[in-house]
């Protein structure tokens, strides 16, 4: 069907805000760093880096595009990430042996 003008609001969905490619990959939802390593994975999110998983200076967005919010998050058995700053760059990650 095609776009009509004025533009509706679902003439947007599924619209790339930033032209940024991204990777999806499986997450657990946000916890407090006692919670994460007991949280399951069950999200799915992306993140604009290179690599599988999101490392330091990723940002992570959530299944509608969203920024993901500051908390800790585990993206495997092993490897927890943390954001910070409320833009929904990852600070830093490392192996779960935080637990």
């Amino acid at each position: 069907m095609p776009i009509a003008y004025p533009y509706k609001f679902s003439d947007w969905y599924g619209y790339d805000k930033d032209c940024t490619s991204t990777t999806a990959f499986s997450s657990s939802t946000g916890y407090s760093i006692g919670n994460v390593c007991s949280g399951s994975i069950n999200k799915t999110y992306s993140h604009d880096g290179s690599g599988t998983y999101p490392a330091a200076g990723d940002t992570v967005y959530d299944e509608l595009g969203n920024i993901v919010g500051d908390n800790y998050y585990k993206f495997n058995s092993t490897w927890v990430y943390r954001i910070t700053g409320g833009s929904g760059v990852v600070n830093a990650s490392w192996p779960q042996d935080i637990c």
